[in-house]
């Protein structure tokens, strides 16, 4: 085993769920500042979104980054603070949506240092670290800090609504940082796609901050539309999704993941697959949720821009098959590990209609009535009759994002019957 890196540490990518706060500070020239004009011992904040992606905002606005590649010298502040009582699922949800929905959101400096003022002036909707992280939860109810426009990561920190987690980095090898340094880095490029979209959106249109301000934008302004749709496809928006396929084959392909098991590479193989089975339905979910969204969109108004919108998501929904090559492999060689970390969406739960009411509302709103009429749960979604729970195996061709089904044994029949694909969940 290589010997760690002087001074590096990083978070340890498993211990964070979705909605953590991760609040830093560094040696740096803005980071002494911050904590002095704040009288604070912090100085950035980010949020966890999912397994390993972080969003926050900073100089270059609001962006997500891989926490794998996020290194901090030894003696630089790192904590991670959860909610004392965790939020039901939709809640979750409309935090964790808020967050992404900032992404391109310009930052403010002025704003920033408005935190620490009593005059404060107009708000405005632009963004500073502490900023996103307070407005995301406030959107979903929750006040973390008695001003969530103008807080600091120092208010964050010492919100009573928090608790700090322990022991939350781990040091890192200098093979490591090698290792991560030459591989190609998708969020990055990522990132200058969007910043090269939003621009040429701004070029139009000055007030845009955000991607939902410019799918308003595209509906509004039908002059404007060529002209976007060029943008993206220009930035090379629309191909990023080519880039892990070339680069990472494995993630794809059980074959190609079973060419790279060896003595020294299958603990840090099973490592990645059970994080990802982790999240079997909800990691893949924003694809499902952009693409049911695009689709109505299009039928809504006709756009070009929507129309390529639509296809790409479309085309991500079908491609997101990496969870089944991870749960493949890890049924292949660590077989209690694929029954015990696998998540199961059990129908008619929280979880289940947070993510239902998203990409098929309909089916959302006829399980209620099911369930209203029969005064139970444990009832078909579709007709009230006594039911069992189902994997939709083919979701991405029938019921994008979907991620199970209470059904009884006639609308089994039906569905099959109209091609749907169905198992036992449990059996899963």
């Amino acid at each position: 085993m290589s010997e760690p890196a002087p001074h590096m540490k990083r978070i340890k990518v498993e211990l964070l769920e979705p909605g953590d706060i991760v609040l830093t500070a560094d040696a740096g020239k803005t980071s002494r500042l911050v904590r002095l004009a704040s009288k604070g011992a912090v100085s950035h904040a980010m949020i966890c979104v999912q397994s390993g992606s972080i969003i926050d905002s900073s100089d270059f606005g609001v962006q997500a980054h891989n926490i794998q590649r996020e290194l901090y010298a030894a003696d630089d502040r790192v904590q991670v603070f959860r909610l004392r009582e965790p939020l039901r699922a939709a809640r979750l949800d409309a935090v964790l949506d808020f967050a992404r929905s900032e992404i391109g959101t310009r930052y403010s400096k002025i704003e920033a240092a408005r935190s620490v003022l009593t005059d404060r002036g107009p708000r405005n909707r632009q963004l500073f670290c502490s900023r996103l992280v307070a407005r995301a939860y406030a959107h979903a109810g929750i006040r973390l800090v008695a001003d969530a426009d103008y807080c600091t990561p120092d208010e964050l920190r010492r919100s009573t609504l928090l608790i700090e987690l322990e022991d939350v980095t781990e040091p890192v090898s200098a093979d490591e940082i090698a290792a991560w340094a030459a591989r190609p880095n998708p969020i990055a490029e990522m990132q200058e796609s969007q910043n090269a979209i939003l621009e040429a959106a701004r070029r139009l249109d000055s007030t845009i901050e955000n991607f939902n301000d410019l799918d308003q934008l595209v509906q509004t302004r039908p002059e404007w539309d060529d002209e976007i749709a060029r943008a993206y496809r220009d930035s090379g928006y629309l191909e990023l999704w080519k880039t892990d396929f070339r680069v990472n084959p494995w993630h794809y392909d059980q074959d190609e993941m079973e060419a790279l098991t060896t003595v020294s590479t299958i603990d840090d193989l099973r490592d990645y697959c059970i994080g990802t089975i982790r999240e079997f339905h909800t990691g893949g979910l924003r694809y499902a949720v952009n693409f049911v969204h695009y689709r109505g969109a299009l039928r809504a108004i006709s756009r070009q821009t929507t129309a390529e919108l639509v296809a790409l998501y479309e085309r991500l929904v079908h491609n997101d098959q990496r969870r089944d090559t991870a749960l493949a492999w890890l049924r292949h060689h660590f077989p209690d590990d694929a029954k015990n970390n696998l998540e199961r969406i059990v129908p008619h739960s929280d979880q289940w209609f947070s993510i239902v009411d998203r990409v098929e509302p309909a089916l959302g709103q006829i399980a209620r009535l099911s369930i209203d009429h029969m005064k139970s749960l444990e009832v078909c979604s579709a007709c009230g009759d006594p039911a069992e729970d189902y994997l939709l195996v083919n979701a991405a061709e029938m019921m994008p994002g979907v991620p199970s089904l209470r059904l009884c044994l006639d609308c089994v029949g039906l569905r099959r019957a109209g091609g749907e694909i169905l198992k036992p969940l449990w059996d899963q």
